[in-house]
């Protein structure tokens, strides 16, 4: 769990099931529940993919679709991109050059900034990992970080760099294949025991986010519902969920 401001109320943060420390906080907010909070909290359906890491390498390599391992011995075997994964805690400069990338990636895909005090606190809990797939020379193709705990690890970012022509395009295609793979290898390693693609789009009208789900889908798995809850503790945090449902709906 984790404790942080954002404007002016203090949330407190816990994932997979885990009840945070309300005291002192105006909201209590929960990621990737399996069933919905109780006692009238806000309530969002949050689909994702979750694949089994008990399985043994051959087994979960089997899963993947045959297009995705085929890119996967591609990116290794003959664009010799290679891969790098470490906790943040004890590699701040490994931290420190995604987030140089992740600042630069979002604006290009609206996506909102990286909270520091959010990032610093998820990186003291011990939890948060970054990766990336790179090639041989070094320069980053692409950047992952996820969060590890209770034996699921969950996919939180992925950036990469520009690439105008579509020989770019496809190989960094290949290398977040490849990196996802070895993501999913790693944390078996860690111990864990599921490993979570970071959402799966549930509707039908958004091409862009469509065409993520068929990348997420070409490495097996199974689609399931959590959900993301809040609770208003006080009457500022109350007011708080109230006008940001107002402007901004179901958004958090």
């Amino acid at each position: 769990m984790i404790i942080y401001r954002k404007k002016f109320v203090r949330i407190a943060e816990a994932w997979y099931g885990e009840e945070p420390d309300a005291r002192g906080v105006d909201i209590a907010r929960g990621f990737q529940r399996e069933e919905p909070a109780p006692g009238g909290a806000l309530c969002r359906e949050f689909y994702t993919i979750l694949i089994d890491l008990t399985r043994d390498p051959d087994s979960l390599l089997s899963g993947l679709k045959r297009g995705c391992r085929y890119k996967i011995r591609r990116a290794e075997a003959r664009d010799g991109v290679v891969y790098e994964c470490a906790n943040a805690a004890r590699r701040p400069d490994l931290l420190a050059r995604f987030r140089e990338m992740y600042d630069e990636f979002a604006p290009r895909k609206n996506l909102p900034a990286i909270d520091p005090a959010w990032l610093s606190l998820m990186t003291a809990t011990g939890g948060l990992f970054v990766s990336r797939a790179a090639r041989a020379t070094g320069d980053a193709l692409v950047w992952h970080t996820h969060f590890l705990s209770g034996g699921r690890a969950t996919l939180l970012h992925s950036a990469s760099p520009p690439a105008a022509e579509a020989a770019g395009r496809n190989l960094i295609g290949r290398a977040n294949r490849f990196h996802h793979w070895r993501d999913m290898l790693h944390f078996k390693s860690e111990g864990a025991i599921l490993y979570d693609l970071g959402g799966w789009y549930q509707g039908d009208s958004d091409a862009r986010r469509l065409g993520i789900n068929r990348f997420k889908e070409d490495f097996g798995g199974d689609v399931v519902k959590n959900y993301i809850t809040e609770r208003g503790l006080t009457v500022r945090g109350k007011l708080f969920l109230r006008a940001r449902t107002l402007l901004l709906g179901d958004a958090i």
